[in-house]
């Protein structure tokens, strides 16, 4: 088996046992190291294939707690990976996204503490040292915007964003592939920073509003994906 394709079939492998009911929504599934021991993979393989059960909606992978299968509640996110394709159904996307997310970095600016910001500090460095990783860039980009909405405190809010921010990680990954223009995305994700750091929601609203246009642009264009 080439190893590019490696973490599908993983991906597919795992998706199987989650049918048969293996693992039941909620669950903890095994840690990287364990899944790679069992499956005879790399632990970059394994990665991979979690976002690619991710993608379709069959885990929720977070921070400090690890990949859990996902609750039926879930399909809606299934749903709209079934229509990724669509070109509207993209533009409908992005009009929801430009709606929602520059009042998510407004709240950020109002609300975020000390601490929330640190963490927005460290993942944006985490990116440029990730300049060179296509997968990490843009699984880093995914943890800073889930950051900025944890920051507006507004759960439902969140829920939101952070669901259609991840149902578009695919095309997101799909344009970055074909010319992975990172510089664009830190340099906007640096004005939003700067932004929460004054404690300045307009201003965060208009960079991250600017943020989205650029997103959309190289959606369409297929140069930048995020």
């Amino acid at each position: 088996m080439r190893p590019a394709r490696i973490p599908e079939k993983l991906a597919k492998d795992l998706e199987q046992l989650l049918q048969d009911g293996v693992w039941r929504p909620g669950d903890l599934l095994p840690g990287e190291r364990d899944l790679a021991s069992r499956f005879g993979v790399s632990r970059s393989s394994v990665r991979e294939a979690l976002r690619i059960l991710e993608l379709h909606g069959w885990v929720e992978i977070r921070q400090g707690d690890g990949t859990r299968v996902a609750h039926p509640s879930e399909s809606f996110g299934r749903r709209l990976r079934s229509r990724l394709h669509e070109e509207d159904f993209i533009a409908e996307l992005f009009e929801v996204r430009r709606i929602l997310e520059p009042a998510v970095a407004a709240l950020a600016a109002e609300r975020g503490d000390k601490q929330a910001i640190e963490r927005l500090e460290a993942l944006l460095a985490q990116q440029k040292a990730a300049k060179g990783d296509l997968y990490q860039f843009v699984e880093l980009d995914m943890d800073f915007h889930k950051t900025l909405a944890e920051m507006s405190q507004n759960t439902v809010l969140s829920e939101i964003v952070v669901l259609l921010a991840a149902e578009l990680r695919q095309t997101r990954l799909s344009a970055t592939a074909k010319r992975f223009r990172p510089e664009t995305t830190l340099a906007e994700h640096s004005d939003i920073l700067e932004a929460i750091r004054s404690s300045d929601p307009e201003m965060a609203r208009k960079a991250m509003l600017a943020h989205l246009s650029t997103v959309e642009r190289a959606a369409k264009t297929k140069e930048v994906g995020r």
